[in-house]
């Protein structure tokens, strides 16, 4: 190749390739998950998750902490909803609709369960929960501890 061809390659490559570095990847939705755990003691836990609606730039950000131009802080005592408090509100009653499907398709607490916790990770909410029975030999040979916790 001849220096007057290398030159407008040089120059249009780069361009090329960060313009498709460039590009935004459109999100994947995260599937929920859901693992079981059969203690020693025949006690079944388990952990259900599913992911996040939320952007990673507005956790924590409370949108409406001020009226105006510093205006003073909001009424705490108001019952009016931030956005934020209403995407958590709606992930969380999908977090417990789901959840319940998916007990009553595998059959893991067929006598309803306790909540041990819920929680927030950075993309998921969380609920831990312990069956309100105990393990049968079919439960055990059913749902095989992967792993513990």
């Amino acid at each position: 190749m001849t220096m007057k061809k290398f030159i407008p390659l040089a120059v249009l490559l780069p361009m090329v390739l960060s313009a498709c570095a460039g590009k935004h990847r459109p999100e994947t939705k995260q599937s929920d998950m859901f693992v079981t755990n059969i203690k020693y003691t025949n006690d079944k836990v388990f952990n259900f998750s599913i992911g996040s609606n939320q952007e990673k730039g507005d956790r924590g950000k409370n949108k409406s902490q001020r009226g105006g131009r510093g205006g003073p802080p909001p009424d705490r005592n108001n019952s009016r909803k931030t956005d934020s408090e209403d995407t958590n509100e709606n992930s969380l009653n999908a977090l417990y609709s789901r959840l319940e499907l998916k007990l009553n398709e595998t059959g893991y607490c067929r006598e309803g369960y306790v909540e041990i916790d819920t929680y927030e990770s950075e993309n998921r909410f969380h609920i831990l929960g312990k069956c309100n029975e105990s393990a049968t030999p079919e439960d055990k040979s059913r749902f095989v501890n992967d792993f513990g916790y």
